[in-house]
């Protein structure tokens, strides 16, 4: 792999002009005094030193060699068209469902099987889980915020920006599982088809970022046409799984292709989750507080919730949680 990186030149020249007498009562100056006025002459070498600055970071091309792909294989804009007019056309769904998580806080793996979802694009979401029919906890993700609910407790955590933990932020999370890039906002140049299965018509594709070290970010595996994804893998610059999608199970409602089972790991996190959909209604209008954080707290509040910080330890336990078993 290279980069072809323009560099300004490491000297100049300057070209040296017959000296002249100067006029009577006039100091001598030079010829570049004479000819370019100073407010010129100042702003053509901050102009000239930004660009060295720059220089670096300008290329020309992708970061990395093609791959030769067999006959037949798509081109990258076929993938990224396809994928992003199905984001376009899926504004919303709403499903019923069970959701299964496993965390290194606990042994047993949680899992509700009576659990619903809204999903709005491109990051909110809010999922409730339920055991024997009661809401048990109920979480609200708009872009970086969060609330989580817990009912039978009366209490709630919220926070006005994303949760850092040990790899990624409570925000990444979410939009690793449903909507990880704009696709039709990324540079095709740092996009290249790595494998092309022409039996299974699955497509295997890198996202890079570039600059003088180029790594690749994101890999993904998609089958079509038209084109799904099928496996998602987040990577950092040492080339380490920060998070893994698999979306299986793909149906369609008026053009609209979307999963009905998704699973994530989170291999620096030490977790695991995976939802499996049924019932699923597509482009509903949310109801207008659903995601109206601010809103939702003043409700709670004439509630008698309280306001709790999970991260310091306040609020329910992890065992708390998960009383009762599997549901």
């Amino acid at each position: 792999m290279k980069a072809i990186a323009l560099y300004p030149p490491t000297t100049a020249t300057t070209a040296k002009l017959p000296a002249q007498a100067p006029a009577t009562g006039q100091t001598d100056r030079t010829a570049c005094d004479r000819d370019v006025p100073r407010s010129r002459l100042s702003f053509s070498l901050i102009s000239m030193m930004f660009m060295v600055l720059l220089a670096g970071c300008v290329r020309l091309g992708s970061p990395f060699e093609p791959v030769p792909l067999p006959p037949g294989a798509p081109s990258v804009d076929t993938i990224l068209s396809s994928l992003a007019a199905n984001e376009a056309a899926l504004r919303t769904f709403r499903a019923a469902g069970t959701i299964m998580v496993q965390i290194p806080e606990i042994e047993a793996t949680q899992i509700s099987r009576e659990s619903s979802l809204f999903y709005e694009a491109p990051g909110r979401l809010n999922i409730i889980g339920r055991r024997y029919g009661t809401r048990g906890i109920e979480l609200t993700y708009v872009d970086d915020a969060f609330l989580i609910e817990f009912p039978t407790r009366k209490e709630y955590c919220l926070q006005d920006q994303a949760k850092s933990f040990e790899t990624l932020s409570s925000a990444d999370i979410v939009r690793e599982m449903f909507c990880p890039e704009i696709w039709e906002s990324i540079n095709q140049r740092d996009v290249r088809i790595t494998a092309f299965d022409e039996a299974e018509k699955t497509a295997t594709v890198e996202f890079w970022i570039t600059g003088r070290h180029p790594w690749c970010k994101r890999v993904i595996k998609v089958q079509g046409a038209p084109w799904v994804i099928l496996e998602n893998v987040l990577l950092n610059e040492n080339k380490e799984v920060v998070a893994r999608t698999f979306k299986k199970d793909y149906h369609e409602q008026e053009g609209i292709r979307y999963p009905t089972e998704i699973e994530s790991t989170y291999p620096g996190e030490e977790a695991w989750m995976r939802f499996i959909m049924r019932r699923v209604d597509l482009n509903l209008p949310p109801d207008p507080l659903l995601f109206d954080l601010a809103e939702r707290e003043k409700e709670l509040k004439k509630s008698d919730f309280t306001r709790v910080d999970i991260f310091a330890g306040e609020g329910p336990s992890l065992e708390d949680l998960n009383t009762g078993g599997q549901s």
